[in-house]
């Protein structure tokens, strides 16, 4: 019988935006339930610490949090540096962390869009190449990352950098499939609509309302449905 508590023993798991009550929490609880050493990361130095200490505390489970600004290339290779040094290799990475700006695809504003696409692309591939250097070292890892159907329904009207953004992942986890293979190291993304439970989408009623009669199975996606597309791959 699969033992779920021990599913991830051994393994060091980063996640990206993990200290929001949302999709990155999620996963967070999820490979700690597993038995992975989990690191917190998020730009939030305060609500990092607070979600790692509950892991913790909840789920007896080892829980480290560290501050990390996915616009920050010296901070992220600072902490892709000490998670090894202090827990060992990074074994299981996800790219959680995102901007999500609203705007006409017209008339969008350069630095915006610029930074936008930083966060939720170039950084993605940045974090993902540091932990690949520590994966190909250890004999294997797996990257996920979380995508959406945003560049798929013709959201770039409304989400210029984020859509056009999530276009670009697709890309990036196959070359990082396809890199990664040979050094025994998986790469997959969890593309997803709505979920129900974020932060965000609370704050956008009219925009859950307006895509539940599109769904086949009568109810938005939840982080908790997404951790555990995750945790498989």
């Amino acid at each position: 019988m699969h033992d779920r508590a021990k599913e991830f023993q051994g393994k060091v798991a980063l996640i990206t935006g993990a200290a929001g009550d949302g999709i990155g929490q999620a996963c967070a609880r999820r490979l700690a339930e597993g038995g992975a050493t989990v690191v917190v990361t998020d730009v939030h130095e305060r609500r990092t610490t607070e979600v790692s200490e509950r892991i913790t505390a909840e789920l007896g489970a080892h829980a480290v949090g560290i501050p990390m600004d996915i616009c920050d290339r010296d901070q992220m290779r600072s902490v892709l540096k000490r998670v090894n040094a202090e827990l060992g290799p990074v074994s299981i990475l996800i790219n959680n962390a995102a901007l999500n700006v609203q705007g006409d695809i017209f008339d969008c504003d350069i630095e915006v869009f610029e930074r936008v696409l930083f966060a939720d692309v170039t950084a993605r591939w940045f974090l993902s190449m540091l932990a690949g250097q520590q994966m190909k070292a250890a004999g294997g890892g797996a990257i996920v990352n979380i995508g959406s159907i945003a560049n798929q329904r013709g959201s770039a009207a409304i989400q210029p950098p984020y859509a056009i953004a999530k276009g670009a992942m697709p890309a990036l986890t196959r070359g990082l499939a396809r890199a990664g293979g040979p050094f025994n190291i998986r790469a997959n993304e969890v593309i997803m609509g709505s979920v129900s439970d974020t932060r965000f989408m609370r704050s956008r009623q009219d925009v859950l309302d307006g895509f539940l009669p599109q769904i086949p199975l009568g109810r938005h996606a939840r982080s908790g449905d997404i951790a555990e597309a995750v945790a498989f791959l």
